[in-house]
């Protein structure tokens, strides 16, 4: 056989071959930017955000995009980049806003949580959901945009903030109190928050969040006299606050029906019949003892102030009765609860020999209305590919922060990601399919320029 054809041959013949072990396809450089995002240590506390800003900010520069870092007063970096429209203005700008802090890795990961590493398909690290990711789908659409001759009617902000994980207080909060006048002329703001529903391939809805519950962050404490643990003390600092938080947490929860969670039941029900005759009976299953029949896994949180006791603080040596014992409380208020009311009753359990001390809290604000040219246009560009309804999401965002000033905020995440993944979020092995990835980032891509187009 000729030499020539030989050749052929073997190149036909490993052309069918499947890719050497261990080969893996490039990633896009989408995906390359969230692997290098992913490998910055931004674990709060202590939060150091300020790498990351410095990263986003030689992205946004090579680009041409002006970038300016804000420093809150307990030094915390945040960051907002602002591209101006190129065509006659005809509203207010859009803001993205993601954080760039994470929860700790904590333990269990099978890989190193601040590796980015890519495995099976996906990419793995801490902040891969939450919400990295979002920052880079972000990123992504205001660099496309940018190097775009499409006409731009409104400006585009990008908001790169701190603290989030831990209330927000030196990153959403801080901007709004120290530079207002940076949303002065927000009309929308794009966050985290949605949750979106895909089984076995099938996308099933988008699901934007336009209402949430309302934080209550407590530290309570208990004080006694210090001693050797031979010694008989009942009432020491430690056994007020044990008796304290066992009287708070054996309270009978009280069941109720709040607006956000009835026009939620009443959105998706048009999707799941089900929930569509929870709805139709809601009056009748929700009691202020519980529901009077079964409802499905996920939804008691929407009927009920939730309250979880998650930080436990006293003495070190077991021989020795500490002088102090403090705990934590993250209490999420349904938003038609009376934070005054809610925590009188929080003292009158714990004792008065109890102090209670307010870490974070959030007035009451409106829902943002899932109507307007705004909304109409975020529901033209995903209603192709699932049904798009508004949510009451019983988790909180920075949104809050924003609906409070009265600035329409929705929670959307562009990325279809079944169940098993998300298990990751705030717990071991966080990762992202590669393939939602890519899909979302151009999703997002369309989103925006939709929202940035003429009427």
């Amino acid at each position: 056989m000729p030499r020539s054809r030989r050749l052929l041959g073997a190149l036909a013949l490993a052309s069918l071959l499947p890719a050497a072990a261990g080969a893996a396809a490039p990633l896009s450089p989408a995906a390359a930017r969230l692997q290098a995002y992913l490998r910055l240590d931004t674990t709060n506390p202590p939060g150091n955000e300020g790498i990351a800003a410095a990263w986003l900010a030689r992205e946004l520069a090579g680009a041409g995009i002006a970038v300016e870092r804000y420093v809150s007063g307990a030094g915390r970096v945040n960051l907002v980049a602002r591209l101006r429209a190129n065509s006659t203005p005809t509203g207010g700008a859009i803001a993205l806003l993601h954080h760039m802090d994470v929860v700790p890795a904590g333990e269990g990961w099978s890989v190193a949580p601040f590796g980015g590493e890519v495995r099976d398909g996906m990419l793995w690290g801490r902040g891969a959901l939450d919400c990295k990711s979002l920052g880079i789908a972000h990123l992504e659409a205001m660099l496309a945009l940018a190097r775009s001759d499409l006409p731009r009617h409104r400006d585009l902000l990008l908001v790169a903030v701190a603290d989030e994980e831990a209330g927000g207080g030196e990153g959403t909060a801080a901007l709004w109190e120290r530079h207002p006048g940076l949303f002065a002329d927000v009309a929308l703001l794009l966050n985290e928050g949605g949750a979106n529903k895909a089984v076995l391939g099938r996308h099933l809805l988008w699901g934007i969040e336009v209402a949430q519950k309302r934080p209550l962050w407590l530290e309570v404490s208990a004080k006694g006299r210090p001693g050797h643990a031979a010694g008989i003390q009942l009432g020491s600092a430690v056994h007020q606050l044990v008796a304290g938080l066992a009287r708070l947490v054996e309270r009978p929860p009280v069941w109720k029906i709040d607006p956000a969670a009835r026009a939620y039941l009443a959105a998706i029900g048009r999707l799941d019949p089900n929930l569509g005759r929870l709805e139709a009976d809601l009056d009748e299953v929700i009691a202020p003892d519980g529901p009077r029949r079964a409802i499905p896994p996920g939804l008691p949180s929407l009927f009920l102030d939730s309250l979880q006791v998650t930080v436990l603080a006293a003495g070190e040596e077991i021989n020795s009765i500490p002088a102090e014992a403090r705990a934590r409380i993250d209490i999420r208020l349904l938003p038609s609860t009376d934070t005054d009311a809610y925590l009188a009753g929080v003292r009158e359990a714990l004792g008065k020999e109890i102090e209670t001390r307010v870490l974070l809290a959030a007035p009451p604000s409106e829902p943002t209305p899932a109507s307007g040219p705004l909304w109409e246009r975020l529901v033209a560009a995903l209603a192709d590919e699932a049904p798009v309804i508004p949510i009451f999401l019983a988790g909180i965002t920075d949104s809050r922060y924003f609906r409070e000033r009265g600035v329409a905020a929705y929670g959307f995440s562009p990325f279809w990601v079944e169940a098993e993944p998300m298990r990751g979020v705030h717990g071991p092995d966080e990762r992202i399919p590669l393939d939602a990835f890519d899909r979302g980032v151009e999703r997002m891509r369309r989103v925006v320029e939709s929202l940035l187009a003429t009427p």
